[in-house]
């Protein structure tokens, strides 16, 4: 309950116009999803994009609170390597850069 509540406090310490803006995104990329049910690169990146803002409205410490909250699951050293079983190493890797690419563009941005 606790990890809920935490991301129920970030989304309403969001800006609204920021929000906004994101479920316009989410709306237009799952209405154009292809047969697989895949979006369009132009709408996966605005909904990123949309993300970022959202998450960048509000203060770091409301972030790492719902970030903390779900660190407290610690569900177990195996996770991972499971998880990495099923994926393709370099692809894994790739995303991760990514992400961390995005969390710092989004980190710096940050109110």
């Amino acid at each position: 309950m606790e990890a809920i509540n935490k991301m129920l406090v970030m989304g309403a310490a969001m800006d609204s116009e920021a929000l906004k803006k994101g479920v316009m995104a989410h709306s237009k990329a799952i209405g154009g999803m292809d047969s697989n049910l895949v979006a369009t690169l132009d709408d996966y990146t605005a909904v990123n994009s949309a993300i970022g803002h959202m998450i960048a409205s509000v203060p770091a410490s409301t972030t790492m609170d719902v970030y903390n909250a779900f660190a407290k699951f610690n569900l177990g050293s195996d996770i991972g390597p499971y998880m990495m079983s099923k994926v393709n190493a370099a692809d894994a890797k790739a995303a991760y850069d990514a992400l961390m690419t995005f969390k710092d563009v989004v980190k710096a941005s940050q109110r």
